[in-house]
C-alpha cells in the first residue's frame, strides 16, 4: 500500500495522484485489524479513492500495493482539529468507522466529531458504516439467545454499541446520507499496527507450548471445548462492510457477518495442534489469560532466539480475558457464540469461508512475517 501522508491536505487532486475514483472512502482506525484490510480491499478497485485516519504514522501492510493511500493524522477527540482536518476531505462519499477504543463517552464524542466534520464539508456524503459486534446481543454478559438475529431486542445493561447507534440515527434523521452497521464476532486477520486478535493469540500460545515441549492443551473447560463458536475473517468482513455500505437496499440497517460456518473447538483443535507440530490435548485447568500472564520473559527469549518482530506481549493476557468473567474469555465460553446470517444473505452478500482454513492461513502468514516462530 502506497501511503501519502497529507494531514490537512486531503483534497489533493485525484488526477495529480493518478487516481480515477467514483467513490471516496475515509477509514477511521486504519491501522487496526479491521481498518487495514478494509483499506486494502477498497484499494483493489480503481473506483475508490481512500483516506485512512489514525492518530499518528503507523506501519501498514499490503501484499500488492495499488493506488494511492492518503494517511490523515488527527486526534478525533479534538472537535476543532477534526473539523479542520477532515473538513479538507470534501470529496468523501463513505465513512468506515473501524475505531473501537476509549470509554463510552470518548467513543461517542469521536463519532460525533467525525460525522459533523464530514457532513459539513462533503456534499456527496452517502453512508457511514459502523463496526459493531456480538456484544450488541450481550454476548459478554452470559448466555444469550442464539443464533443471534438483528431483530433481537436490546438487552438492558448491555450498552456497548446502543448509544453509538442511537447517536448516528439521530444525526442522520432528515439527511440524505444513510448509516449501516456490521456485527461480526471475533475478527481474525493480520495488521502490523495492531496485532491483537484471536489467531495471533493462538499463535503465541502454541509457539510457547512448542518451546516448552508441552502438548497443545485446550486452555478452558470441557464445556467450552464443546460449545458452538463462530469467527469472521477480516478480509471477508471488509468486503461485507463495503457491500452493505454501497447497496441502496441496505441503508439504515445492521447486519450480522461471520465466515458462514460454526465449529466446536474440540473438532478444530487437532488441526491447530498439527500446525505447531504438537500432540492435541483436551481441556486444561487454566485459561489462556492465566497461562500467558507469567510468560513475558520466555517470549522475550524466544523473540531473540528466532529473530521475531517486536510484539506487545504485555497486552496479550488482558486481551485474552476481555470483558468476560471466568470461566469465560474471548477465547472460549461455556455457552454458544453464534449469529444468524439470513438477513445479509437475503440482501445479496453470500460469501463464505472455511474457518479451519482461515486459521491455518493466517497462522502461516504470522510465521512468514516472523510474528511467531
Amino acid at each position: 500500500m502506497i501511503i501519502c501522508r497529507a494531514p490537512g491536505l486531503c483534497n489533493a487532486h485525484p488526477r495529480g495522484n493518478h487516481i480515477i475514483a467514483h467513490q471516496v472512502a475515509i477509514v477511521i482506525g486504519v491501522s487496526g485489524v479491521t481498518g487495514t484490510p478494509l483499506a486494502e480491499q477498497l484499494l483493489q478497485s480503481p473506483e475508490w479513492k481512500v483516506y485512512g485516519v489514525s492518530r499518528g504514522a503507523r506501519r501498514f501492510s499490503a501484499e500488492k500495493p495499488r493506488g494511492a493511500f492518503f494517511h490523515v493524522s488527527v486526534d478525533l477527540t479534538d472537535r476543532q482539529a477534526t473539523r479542520r482536518v477532515l473538513g479538507a476531505c470534501s470529496d468523501v462519499t463513505h465513512v468506515f468507522y473501524c475505531a473501537n477504543h476509549g470509554d463510552k463517552y470518548t467513543r461517542l464524542a469521536m463519532i460525533a466529531n467525525v460525522i459533523d466534520a464530514v457532513q459539513a464539508a462533503a456534499s456527496n456524503f452517502a453512508n457511514i458504516n459502523l463496526l459493531q459486534g456480538t456484544k450488541y446481543y450481550a454476548s459478554h454478559l452470559g448466555a444469550f439467545k442464539t443464533p443471534a438475529k438483528e431483530s433481537d431486542p436490546r438487552t438492558p445493561g448491555a450498552d456497548f454499541y446502543y448509544s453509538e447507534e442511537d447517536l448516528v440515527i439521530e444525526r442522520q434523521r432528515g439527511k440524505r446520507w444513510t448509516w449501516t452497521a456490521v456485527r461480526p464476532h471475533s475478527v481474525c486477520g493480520y495488521a502490523a499496527g495492531n496485532p491483537m486478535n484471536l489467531v495471533s493469540l493462538i499463535g503465541i500460545y502454541g509457539s510457547i507450548l512448542r518451546e516448552l515441549g508441552q502438548p497443545f492443551g485446550f486452555p478452558a473447560s470441557q464445556r467450552c471445548f464443546e460449545t458452538l463458536f463462530d469467527v469472521c475473517d477480516s478480509g471477508l468482513l471488509s468486503r461485507a462492510a463495503i457491500w452493505v455500505s454501497t447497496a441502496a437496499r441496505c441503508g439504515n440497517q445492521a447486519f450480522n457477518v461471520n465466515n458462514g460456518d460454526y465449529f466446536r473447538w474440540k473438532n478444530l483443535w487437532p488441526a491447530l495442534a498439527g500446525f505447531f507440530g504438537l500432540a492435541p490435548a483436551g481441556p486444561q485447568r487454566y485459561l489462556m489469560a492465566e497461562f500467558l500472564r507469567d510468560k513475558r520473559q520466555l517470549w522475550d527469549e524466544m523473540t531473540a532466539k528466532h529473530g521475531l518482530q517486536p510484539f506487545p506481549f504485555d497486552r496479550a493476557p488482558g486481551w485474552a480475558q476481555g470483558d468476560y468473567t471466568p470461566p469465560h474469555s474471548r477465547f472460549a465460553c461455556e455457552y454458544d457464540l453464534i449469529s444468524d446470517l439470513v438477513k445479509i444473505r437475503q440482501h445479496g452478500f453470500c460469501e463464505a469461508m472455511d474457518s479451519e482454513h482461515m486459521f491455518l492461513a493466517i497462522l502461516a502468514r504470522l510465521r512468514a512475517e516472523k510474528v511467531i516462530p
